[in-house]
């Protein structure tokens, strides 16, 4: 279910993004010459929201078992951890959907932006109980960094301004 739920809704949230309509927009987008292929972005946006689930599943075991951590710990780091987890993963969804619509350029980087503090207050108690959960946050911090900087360089280059 940890897994499941973050990937059927990221997977949902993508698929609406890349309709035709969408697609189309960001095929004619003036883009940095370090974008992604369009066809990439999709199956990107699954692993991390697969990653993350995974990362979720062995904090909550953690958090159940408290085999590593002291139980009061274990649990109000897990109830910490999870709260931001699932509050990032709400800003995340949304993401691909205001990036494919092109006037919502600069909204969906606000979103993406948020939702990367969330994930950043995730990881780190996440790394409080599992290193193993952090890691994969850390992980998906990064590629999410790197979704979020693409996500700047299009609002350039819309904007006239060609990145390097």
């Amino acid at each position: 279910l940890s897994v499941a739920v973050p990937l059927g809704l990221g997977l949902y949230a993508s698929f609406g993004a890349l309709r035709s309509g969408a697609s189309e927009w960001h095929t004619r987008l003036r883009k940095p010459r370090y974008n992604p292929p369009h066809s990439a972005l999709m199956p990107l946006f699954a692993l991390v929201l697969a990653l993350e689930g995974i990362a979720a599943f062995l904090v909550s075991n953690e958090m159940i078992l408290a085999r590593h951590t002291p139980e009061l710990v274990a649990v109000r780091a897990g109830q910490l951890g999870l709260g931001f987890y699932w509050l990032q993963l709400t800003f995340l969804i949304f993401w691909p959907a205001l990036l494919a619509f092109g006037p919502s350029l600069k909204l969906a980087l606000a979103n993406v932006t948020v939702a990367m503090l969330f994930q950043l207050a995730a990881m780190v108690e996440f790394f409080r109980l599992t290193v193993a959960g952090g890691m994969l946050m850390l992980l998906c911090f990064f590629v999410i960094s790197a979704l979020t900087a693409w996500n700047a360089a299009l609002i350039q280059t819309r904007s006239g301004v060609l990145p390097l």
